[in-house]
């Protein structure tokens, strides 16, 4: 996620998870060593959780990060932890047979166990809290979708129930949706503490660092890769890209498969106990089911957390905290005295199947594609990856059901795509339109919406 050059009037252009932890103490320049046992490319949840299961397993490790670790949107995401994938078990399953799909939905809910886990087993202290979330149905057309998805998750052991009219202000503090689905496995953190951890427990595990040096291209030799950078190469026995948002064109068959999607998030002033109390009378972490979704808590310091696919056109942070801070104000309206201290914005990756990915093309391993749910996917990602290329005989390593999918570029004109998203504004344009009318569109027909 990036910041804008130019600062902007009433509120800092920087997230305000950074203001909470002290950056983390990265080792000074130094220089590259010939060989790794395994390059991993990216410094975010999943490269790092992968360098440290492999480096804990005795293997040589190299990470390489473009910038500082954790600097897209391991440290600036919404800090919503949840269950699930874009898709549910039914559609799954059409897609890709009983079995296949079944087990896809079942590991897009164990991620969310997997990654509270590991947060808690390592002790980071993150703040993180299972409080529970809540699925808010942006019209009530969209009800029914949200009914046949708490049935799904309900079927593999989760806890939850649909709310309605009042019974929504009671859960979420609004009166601004129809219907709710209340699933009570579900929790927030604090993505930079996490990441800070994280990056942590990955230096002190020895992993060889190498912040502000970008991977250039990799060559596959037999059994070598040689990974080329600005300071020199590193040849190692596997390569892992663990970029998602923020691919570049490293590997191309990998950035032709990623859309990197504008994701933006303003935070206001703490505000009073009555206030929080009015707005998170649960304590939830929130979204909607529009395609411009909305998503929200309020965090241990009393700050709403407000976020949202606020464009799909070049903006800049100043005009999405506009956007965000209306729609704020639709869902809250007592938000309305608050000041946005801060706001700031950058990529979330998406796939053309809006589904995650790892495995292997051509000698290059790769997981990424995390759809808007890298807090989870990226945890979970990064563990196997790590017991994958560390040959682990553990008997937990088994491989997700992810790795058997096939890993799509763009349908119809994927030779043209390169990693620029130019058709994502006309894209939008249809979804912001879908959106209006699934709100709006029943009240011109003379329904309810």
């Amino acid at each position: 996620m990036e910041t804008p050059t130019s600062p902007s009037p009433g509120f800092e252009p920087t997230p305000y998870w950074h203001t909470t932890v002290a950056p983390i103490t990265e080792p000074a320049d130094h220089p590259l060593p010939e060989r790794a046992d395994v390059v991993i490319v990216g410094g975010g949840y999943t490269g790092c959780t992968a360098a440290l299961q492999l480096a804990r397993s005795g293997a040589r490790v190299v990470l390489l990060e473009a910038n500082t670790l954790g600097w897209g949107a391991s440290s600036r995401n919404g800090g919503i932890v949840h269950p699930g994938l874009q898709w549910g078990r039914a559609a799954l399953q059409r897609r890709f047979g009983e079995r296949l799909g079944g087990e896809l939905f079942r590991d897009g809910v164990q991620a969310f166990f997997t990654a509270e886990r590991f947060i808690t087993e390592e002790g980071f202290a993150a703040d993180y809290r299972r409080c529970g979330m809540g699925v808010a149905a942006w019209s009530a057309s969209h009800l029914g979708g949200l009914e046949e998805e708490l049935a799904e998750l309900t079927s593999v052991g989760l806890t939850g129930r649909m709310v309605r009219g009042g019974d929504v202000r009671q859960e979420l503090g609004s009166s601004f949706y129809p219907g709710a689905m209340i699933v009570e496995e579900s929790g927030m953190v604090n993505p930079a503490k996490y990441m800070a951890g994280l990056g942590g427990a990955v230096l002190a595990a020895g992993v060889d660092v190498h912040v502000r040096t970008r991977a250039l291209g990799i060559d596959v030799a037999g059994p070598e890769r040689i990974v080329r950078t600005a300071r020199g190469i590193v040849r190692a026995g596997a390569v892992l890209i663990a970029t998602n948002g923020y691919t570049d064109g490293t590997v191309p068959w990998i950035q032709r498969r990623l859309l990197p999607i504008g994701s933006y998030i303003i935070a206001t002033e703490p505000m009073s106990e009555s206030v929080a109390a009015s707005i998170s009378p649960r304590g939830r972490v929130s979204f909607d089911t529009k395609s411009f979704l909305f998503y929200w808590h309020v965090n241990a310091e009393r700050r709403l957390i407000f976020g949202g696919r606020a464009s799909f056109r070049p903006t800049s942070v100043a005009e999405t905290a506009r956007i965000l801070r209306t729609a704020m104000l639709q869902v809250y309206p007592q938000a309305g005295g608050l000041a946005i201290t801060h706001a700031w914005g950058g990529n979330v990756g998406f796939t053309f199947d809006r589904l995650p990915h790892l495995g292997e093309h051509d000698g290059i391993h790769y997981a990424m594609g995390y759809c808007g749910t890298g807090v989870t996917l990226g945890t979970m990602f990064g563990l196997r990856m790590g017991r994958l290329l560390g040959r682990s005989t553990e008997v937990a390593d088994e491989p997700l059901a992810f790795e058997r999918t096939p890993f799509p570029a763009a349908p119809g004109w994927g030779g043209v795509y390169r990693g620029n998203p130019w058709f994502l504004p006309a894209v939008g344009e249809v979804f912001r339109a879908g959106d209006w009318w699934k709100r709006n569109g029943p009240r011109f027909l003379g329904g309810s919406r």
